[in-house]
């Protein structure tokens, strides 16, 4: 996925939505990922990129972290540093975000092997108490 870094004039004409909307577009992720990270419903997400509300200060600084933007550029759309940040930032991001989500897919495999394993020990357990096992 090949997103375009935004230009000085889109950041200067955004909203602190737009701005997440971009960065979060920059880092190829989708909304319901960002969302996950932060620990929001998407449906909140989405409330914020498109300004029908605004996200609280602590969340503010997350979605700074995981997209490697500044907070003061979150805020009020400091493009003097913001082409060069997300420049610098993207490809870095981009590998972090492949290896997060293969990590997850990982997570979930072994979570459903768990599963079946601690399925077929219950199933021993009582085949051993009835004494079906030995027959």
């Amino acid at each position: 996925m090949s997103a375009e870094i935004p230009t000085i004039e889109d950041v200067e004409n955004s909203t602190m939505g737009g701005r997440i909307q971009m960065a979060r577009a920059a880092r190829g992720l989708s909304s319901k990922q960002l969302a996950l990270r932060i620990g929001v419903l998407p449906k909140t997400l989405g409330n914020w990129e498109r300004d029908r509300s605004e996200p609280r200060i602590n969340r503010l600084q997350e979605i700074a972290n995981i997209l490697n933007v500044s907070l003061v550029w979150l805020l009020g759309g400091d493009v003097e540093n913001s082409e060069m940040e997300l420049d610098a930032k993207f490809d870095e991001t981009a590998s972090l975000a492949i290896k997060l989500d293969m990590l997850m897919d990982m997570q979930q495999r072994m979570a459903t092997l768990l599963c079946d394993v601690q399925g077929e020990v219950a199933r021993l357990q009582s085949e051993i108490d009835d004494g079906s096992l030995n027959s």
